[in-house]
C-alpha cells in the first residue's frame, strides 16, 4: 500500500512539471512579392531607303550612283510596305538595280540583323516570334567610288518592360577582314550621316522629331564633312574628334507601352572629291595624289547607341518615415 501511494505522488508530479512549461503563442508574417522588369532596346524592320510611302518626298533619293540622266535611284524604287518586315527589299528590287547599272559600276550591297531572333513581345504592328529582332546590324557595301551613296533603314523598339532613354553613341571604325588599320586616305574619303526619329508614341506627339542628328552642333570644322545629295557625311577620319560631352546631350525617351518607337536612318557615302584633294580629281585638276590609296580599300563602321534606363537613381527632395531606420549609433531613433 506504501508503494502505490508514492508512485502516484511521482506521477502527479511529472503532470505538474509539464504544464509549468507550456504557454500560448501567436505570429505576424509580412510577404512581399516583388519581381524585376527586364531592359530590352532592339533593331528591327531593317530595310533599304525608304520603305513605307510616309519616309519620303517627291525627287528624295535612295542610292546616288551618277547613272543615267537623273544620277539618282528614287527613294521609293525599294520600297515594300508591310508585305514582309523580314525583306530589306521588294521582291526582285535588287537585282533590278544591279541590272540596270550594268556596264556602269559592279556595286553590291546588302543589311542583315546579325543572330536575328522572333521578338519578344508584340510593339505595334510587329508581332511577337513573328518579327526578327536583333541588337546589331551589318552593312556591306562594295565597290563603291567617289560620289556614290547609299541610304538604309530601321526601327528601334523598346520590347522591355522600363523606359530606356538614348544616352550616347560612339563609333568604331576598322578595316574589312578584321584589320584594323585602313590608311588615311580611305578614311577621308568614306563619311557617315545618322538621323534617328521619333515614330510614334502614345504619350505625347513626338512623330518627326529629330531624337539624334549626326552632324548637329558637333563643333567639326568644315574640312571634316562632305555632301553628297544634300546630305552632310562626316568622315570615318573625324568620328573620334566628336567629343563624348556633345553625344551625351541627346538623352531622348524610349517609352512604353510598348508600341512606341524610333526611326534609325543610316548613309553611307564616298567623297566626289573633284578638287582632287584627296585623289588626282578631274582631268581639269590633275593633282599629284595617288589614286591607288583610295582604291581596292575598306571600311566595317560599327555605330552603338547606347541605352539607359529612364531612372538612373535620382536623388529627390523628399522623405518618409521610413528614414527613422537610418541611425547608426547603436541606440533606437528617438
Amino acid at each position: 500500500m506504501k508503494k502505490s501511494i508514492i508512485c502516484a505522488i511521482l506521477a502527479m508530479s511529472m503532470i505538474l512539471v509539464g504544464t509549468g512549461y507550456a504557454y500560448w503563442t501567436d505570429s505576424l508574417n509580412v510577404t512581399t512579392k516583388a519581381t524585376t522588369g527586364d531592359f530590352d532596346v532592339t533593331f528591327a524592320d531593317l530595310g533599304l531607303y525608304a520603305q513605307y510611302g510616309n519616309e519620303y518626298n517627291s525627287g528624295d533619293w535612295s542610292i546616288i550612283d551618277g547613272i543615267g540622266a537623273e544620277g539618282y535611284i528614287p527613294a521609293n524604287y525599294f520600297e515594300r510596305g508591310t508585305s514582309d518586315y523580314n525583306s530589306i527589299a521588294a521582291p526582285g528590287k535588287i537585282d533590278e538595280y544591279y541590272n540596270g547599272a550594268k556596264g556602269f559600276n559592279s556595286v553590291r550591297f546588302d543589311a542583315e540583323l546579325v543572330d536575328a531572333a522572333g521578338i519578344p513581345t508584340t510593339v505595334g504592328p510587329y508581332v511577337e516570334g513573328v518579327i526578327n529582332g536583333s541588337d546589331n546590324i551589318l552593312i556591306t557595301m562594295e565597290n563603291m567610288y567617289p560620289g556614290y551613296a547609299q541610304t538604309f533603314r530601321s526601327d528601334i523598339l523598346n520590347v522591355g518592360s522600363i523606359a530606356a532613354r538614348l544616352s550616347s553613341l560612339n563609333f568604331d571604325v576598322k578595316g574589312l577582314g578584321g584589320d584594323s588599320v585602313i590608311n588615311k586616305t580611305t578614311r577621308n574619303m568614306l563619311g557617315v550621316a545618322i538621323l534617328v526619329e521619333g515614330e510614334y508614341q502614345s504619350v505625347g506627339a513626338w512623330e518627326g522629331n529629330h531624337v539624334f542628328e549626326l552632324c548637329k552642333a558637333m563643333g567639326l570644322p568644315d574640312s571634316e564633312i562632305f555632301e553628297v545629295g544634300g546630305v552632310h557625311f562626316i568622315r570615318l577620319s573625324a568620328l573620334n574628334k566628336i567629343s563624348k560631352e556633345v553625344l551625351s546631350e541627346y538623352s531622348t525617351l524610349l517609352a512604353i507601352p510598348s508600341q512606341n518607337r524610333m526611326d534609325l536612318y543610316i548613309a553611307v557615302a564616298m567623297d566626289p572629291d573633284a578638287e582632287g584633294v584627296y585623289t588626282t580629281g578631274s582631268t581639269q585638276v590633275m593633282s599629284k595624289k595617288d589614286d591607288s590609296l583610295s582604291q581596292n580599300t575598306g571600311a566595317q563602321i560599327s555605330v552603338n547607341l547606347l541605352w539607359d534606363q529612364f531612372n538612373e537613381g535620382v536623388n529627390v527632395e523628399a522623405t518618409n518615415r521610413v528614414a527613422g531606420q537610418n541611425h547608426t549609433s547603436g541606440q533606437p531613433a528617438q
